[in-house]
């Protein structure tokens, strides 16, 4: 499959330009095709075996990932062959908080998930703190507190990442607050600010 004609007449030289500035992807050339998009592109393609030459084909692929209505075993297959590829925050951030966990398939999706968050690969330790935090509802809070706060990192992404979830997790219920001490003071800053945007919203 051929990702240059599912982008043509999508892709955007001012949307390409702010997605340079934003996802600061050294590995793939940007496109400049908006999400919304490539969410309705991923609905109408089967094909998860294009092979990655853009930004966007790792986000594509990842939605396709997420919304497939497959056992999660072969959704697991794809994401190991797609997580080698993830070099931008919106690529972890896409196929994490995409992806469809069915009834009975919980515990195998978070032991896919868990062991990521000691991966020493940036966005691939990103995707795993996103989907946990998307799905918090279906586990163990302070599991997923303990195991998401011990995978903190001085990286910015993976940080940024940690103080995201912690936010979602105090909006749900602000005993989290004990949690925020177990992470670094920038994690905590950057949890602490996510808070206050959310209640300017």
């Amino acid at each position: 499959m051929d990702t240059d004609a599912l982008y043509e007449g999508l892709a955007s030289e001012s949307f390409r330009a702010f997605s340079e500035k934003i996802s600061k992807d050294h590995r793939y050339p940007v496109k400049g095709v908006r999400i919304p998009d490539l969410r309705k592109l991923a609905k109408t393609i089967d094909d998860a075996s294009f092979p990655i030459r853009y930004h966007e084909d790792i986000i594509l692929r990842g939605l396709q990932i997420g919304g497939w209505k497959k056992p999660f075993h072969e959704k697991a297959a794809a994401l190991d062959e797609l997580l080698p590829h993830m070099s931008a925050w919106d690529h972890s951030d896409a196929a994490a908080s995409s992806l469809r966990i069915r009834k009975g398939e919980e515990d195998e999706a978070l032991g896919y998930f868990l062991p990521l968050l000691d991966d020493n690969r940036v966005f691939v330790r990103r995707t795993a703190i996103v989907f946990l935090m998307s799905h918090r509802k279906l586990y163990d809070r302070k599991m997923l507190l303990d195991a998401i706060t011990a995978s903190d990192s001085d990286d910015y992404y993976i940080s940024m990442a940690v103080a995201w979830a912690l936010s979602s997790f105090y909006i749900d219920d602000e005993s989290t607050e004990e949690y925020f001490g177990k992470v670094s003071e920038a994690t905590r800053k950057r949890a602490l600010q996510k808070i206050k945007d959310s209640r300017r919203c």
